[in-house]
């Protein structure tokens, strides 16, 4: 068995449509289409049609030409279509490793998890953007009821009075506003850390995610392998069962056997039959499985690379070494270990909330009127400030510090969760690794379980054949065979399972 991964693809080619040539001789489904058409034209044509095409031959042989034009056409459509819709067909061929990346490359779960981890990153550049300046620029007009004006004679009783409060009835502003965060108490900081730990922890979800899809992707590739093996032995048990029945009956026409032997043969050839109907229902079953994780198209044929009698996993490496492989790369342990670090930093953001904070601002006004120049006048006059803005939150009645404990109890949970899932981790290793060895180990027994039921059913015809061997004894040689068989299939798929699951266990 080749255990690389690789996948073939032939597309499948169909000569293109031909359009057969009118001639005298017409195949027999074109006369037939012609009987009928005279037939219907005998029923249904009026007689002054009828007289019409009498007195001008030339537009029968018009309509009969036109007709015959129609059906060569439509069925030259059809043919076109049958052969665009074959050549869209592929075939395609794959191992156990292809059928997992191909199932990884198609799954809505695989593009649901690179979805959650693309918010993740854009959560994380929401982050990064607020340790930069904001920026803010306002317009506004707005129209205003007439009141009196307001005026007082500064210069004296011959001066014209001064108006202090003008009677303007529109008013336009404009501005541009921007503030830098100076000192957050560190909040600005332990958000972002936050929003990278969840982005690590989503990335280790996805991860697993996909370790998980591989994981069934293997197995219902086996799975269908293991079917389609079933049903080849099945196949030949009932072409033996159907070699005994046919040994039986000439047996029987020589006088060698009874019919109590005819009727023995003749069910288990019945029961052979239902064996052949149940693994091709598997083997169909175990086959639609695994097309819908490659969802694969109607026309697709898909090939198998692998045979159950050809080659077997690698035995198992060491278990210490597993064991500290899979520690440092399973997924799950990643993800509890990025979400405790995530809470950490959100523990530093909530007690940020107690420390001071110190921001820059600066705003640039262009208004008419504007507010500043006094008096007020119905004229464009621009202004301009900047500050420095502080605050501390002095008493918030111990929420800081409850939400602080309610993230450090968080973390402790997590650090409780990663310990255990370390601990099945290497369970799980201990255990999938054991399975292969025990796998491995049946291989032979039950490889020499089959050579020895294959020799006895062999020697047992031939016995039979020379009328020395009993009925029993030829159907027990038979059903020892075919459970060796079926034993012999179950456990090399078995050793292939159990592979795959140690591969899933050690997180590759």
């Amino acid at each position: 068995m080749n255990t690389t991964s690789g996948v073939e693809r032939r597309e499948s080619r169909v000569p293109p449509p031909t359009v057969p040539a009118t001639s005298r001789h017409q195949p027999s489904w074109s006369g037939a289409v012609q009987r009928h058409r005279s037939k219907f034209h005998a029923v249904a044509r009026p007689p002054q049609a009828a007289g019409l095409l009498r007195s001008h031959p030339s537009l029968a042989l018009t309509a009969g030409t036109r007709l015959e034009i129609s059906r060569r056409a439509l069925a030259v459509a059809l043919l076109c279509l049958t052969s665009a819709a074959t050549a869209n067909a592929e075939t395609i061929r794959l191992d156990a490793n292809a059928a997992a990346e191909r199932v990884v490359a198609v799954s809505h779960g695989a593009l649901a998890s690179a979805a959650r981890v693309e918010a993740a990153r854009a959560f994380v550049a929401a982050a990064d953007a607020s340790r930069l300046p904001a920026v803010a620029a306002t317009a506004t007009v707005a129209r205003r009821s007439s009141v009196p004006e307001f005026a007082v004679p500064l210069a004296g009783a011959q001066a014209p009075p001064v108006v202090i409060a003008p009677d303007i009835t529109t008013t336009y502003a404009t501005g541009v506003r921007a503030t830098q965060v100076l000192y957050s108490g560190g909040a600005i900081s332990a958000g972002r850390q936050a929003s990278r730990d969840d982005l690590a922890a989503t990335d280790a979800a996805r991860s697993q995610a996909l370790a998980d899809l591989r994981l069934t992707a293997r197995l219902a590739y086996w799975d269908a392998v293991r079917a389609d093996a079933g049903r080849e032995a099945a196949t030949a048990q009932q072409q033996r069962a159907e070699r005994l029945l046919t040994d039986t009956r000439a047996l029987l026409d020589a006088g060698m056997a009874v019919r109590a032997d005819l009727l023995a043969a003749e069910s288990r050839h019945a029961s052979a039959r239902v064996q052949v109907s149940r693994a091709e229902t598997r083997a169909v079953e175990a086959t639609a499985r695994l097309r819908s994780l490659l969802l694969l198209g109607d026309g697709d044929t898909l090939e198998l690379a692998d045979r159950l009698g050809t080659s077997l996993p690698a035995p198992p490496g060491d278990l210490a070494k597993l064991q500290r492989d899979a520690l440092a790369t399973r997924p799950e342990l990643a993800a509890l270990a990025a979400q405790r670090a995530a809470l950490a930093a959100r523990e530093t953001a909530v007690l940020a909330q107690a420390r001071p904070s110190l921001a820059l601002a600066a705003q640039w006004d262009l208004a008419r009127p504007n507010q500043r120049y006094f008096p007020l006048a119905d004229e464009w006059n621009d202004s301009w400030s900047v500050g420095l803005a502080a605050g501390w939150t002095l008493f918030d009645g111990g929420r800081a510090r409850a939400d602080a404990a309610a993230s450090r109890a968080g973390q402790r949970a997590l650090a409780e969760e990663r310990e255990d899932a370390a601990r099945r981790v290497a369970l799980d290793v201990e255990l999938a690794r054991r399975d292969v060895e025990s796998a491995l180990d049946e291989v032979g027994a039950a490889d020499a379980a089959h050579a020895a039921a294959t020799e006895r059913e062999r020697a047992s015809l031939e016995r039979q054949q020379a009328g020395l061997a009993t009925m029993v004894e030829m159907l027990d040689a038979q059903a020892d065979l075919a459970a060796a068989e079926l034993q012999q299939i179950d456990v090399r798929a078995t050793a292939w399972i159990a592979a795959a699951r140690l591969q899933r266990a050690v997180g590759r």
